[in-house]
């Protein structure tokens, strides 16, 4: 038998009290510690937030070695949100860019003494950050700064970002959905606007944060299926400033020439004085950054495969002239890392209206100002059908409609891959449309020319 205690209200109402009381309490001992002591000292913190506790949040990001480095400027920048982007990719925490209680926790642990490096692709191999900072000079070396550009920072921050939306859909209009972006080619030159050493030394992230800026804008194209090649020039300035981290590329390469490698600009020779094609080769395969070398072993740290979007003979006295060992030995190299190569032949080819033959894979032509008859010429030359075929938007255009539509008009149907060169920022009128330092002038010569070179290039193809 139960029995039932009739209780007064009163006593009632008192007893509930002290049971939320007691029940509150046990909670309160529950909750984490480090969560309590973490929104005591540092507040949750968002793009657009300043003050002490984002420059606390700015320290913490380097000790974790987290790539590209933030400024300690107590400002939450976009530089500053993709850093904690990339922090809370690799803890495994929730990526929304927001600083709050689990973000905080991981950041105030003790690094490792020798922490790896963290990008956009996650923790960087200890062998590639050696790469990206191999050779030089990188951004502690006197003279390595530029002059500033103010339209670099600006498309760092997105500002150029309705035109490149643009430029996607103009490419999906036209057929050319497929079209293979070489980005602000050799961007570790100093010789263009958009290279790496016009950063301001407050924001040496600059070319990466515009590099991203624009990859993510046209990704986002509707129908779009752009892919996104990452170009270096050889021997020029470390990478490290200029590398966007693996989820922003689809392609690495570099430009090869057959020029340049011996004392005040000249041609390396042997002691007799003839041309030494076979130190130069050892100079292409070792240069850093940007050898052949070097960017094998790039590729394969960042399992990227090779384009080199820019390759070819050079017959300026500074040039290998009809050079059948570097044709050979290049062309063997693409084939061992099955890499596509784009041979330059502005000036350099006949223009023809036969586009056929059996299919050269992987291979392409490239010139600043391209055509549908010279890339059919080369073809025809090597006897089969290209498969690239590469083009450059103004340098000195700011992309729009108007500017980009005569470029791809003749690639509409033209059955080639198209690879377009963009630019992040223009260049400025004082700075010239050129591939290469320092600018050699007109030396135009015809392949067809030089039959051993051709004989060369068709037996290294086959």
């Amino acid at each position: 038998m139960m029995i039932r205690l009739k209780m007064p209200s009163r006593v009632k109402r008192r007893v509930v009290l002290i049971c939320v009381a007691v029940f509150v309490g046990i909670s309160a001992l529950t909750v984490p510690a480090w969560i309590s002591a973490v929104v005591s000292v540092n507040p949750t913190l968002r793009l657009g937030s300043t003050g002490s506790a984002v420059k606390t949040l700015q320290t913490r990001l380097n000790a974790w070695n987290v790539q590209p480095r933030v400024t300690l400027d107590g400002k939450f920048g976009l530089a500053a949100r993709i850093a904690v982007e990339e922090f809370q990719a690799v803890e495994g925490l929730t990526v929304d860019g927001i600083v709050g209680p689990a973000t905080w926790a991981d950041l105030l642990k003790t690094p490792p003494a020798d922490p790896p490096v963290i990008t956009a692709s996650g923790v960087v191999d200890s062998k590639l950050d050696a790469l990206l900072n191999d050779g030089g000079p990188d951004d502690t070396t006197s003279g390595y700064y530029e002059s500033s550009s103010a339209a670099l920072v600006a498309a760092a921050s997105g500002s150029d970002n309705r035109q490149f939306y643009q430029l996607g859909e103009l490419l999906v209009r036209d057929g050319l959905a497929n079209t293979i972006i070489n980005l602000s080619r050799e961007m570790n030159g100093s010789w263009y606007e958009w290279s790496e050493q016009h950063a301001p030394r407050s924001e040496p992230d600059a070319f990466i944060l515009a590099w991203r800026q624009v990859v993510t804008t046209m990704r986002s194209v509707p129908g779009g299926h752009f892919k996104f090649l990452w170009s270096i020039y050889p021997g020029a300035a470390t990478v490290a400033e200029a590398w966007p981290g693996s989820a922003y590329v689809d392609y690495v390469g570099t430009d090869i020439f057959d020029w340049y490698g011996g004392p005040d600009n000249t041609y390396p020779h042997t002691a007799s004085g003839a041309l030494d094609w076979t130190l130069h080769w050892q100079q292409t395969l070792t240069a850093r950054p940007g050898g052949l070398d070097w960017i094998a072993q790039f590729s394969k740290l960042t399992d990227k495969p090779i384009m080199i979007p820019e390759w070819g003979l050079d017959f300026h006295t500074f040039g290998g002239q009809d050079d059948t060992y570097f044709l050979t030995h290049m062309t063997a190299w693409l084939k061992a890392h099955n890499a596509i190569g784009l041979y330059w032949i502005g000036d350099h080819v006949a223009s023809s209206s036969w586009p056929g033959g059996p299919l050269l894979a992987n291979q392409g032509a490239a010139a600043q100002d391209n055509t549908l008859g010279e890339v059919n010429g080369m073809g025809k030359l090597l006897g089969g059908h290209l498969q690239y075929a590469a083009v450059y938007l103004g340098d000195q255009e700011a992309i729009s409609d108007a500017t980009a539509q005569p470029v791809l008009a003749q690639w509409e149907n033209a059955g080639y891959q198209l690879v377009l060169s963009v630019d992040v920022i223009p260049n400025p009128p004082s700075i010239e449309s050129y591939s290469g330092p320092p600018p050699p002038g007109n030396k135009p010569y015809q392949l067809a020319d030089y039959p051993n070179a051709v004989a060369a290039l068709k037996q290294g193809l086959e």
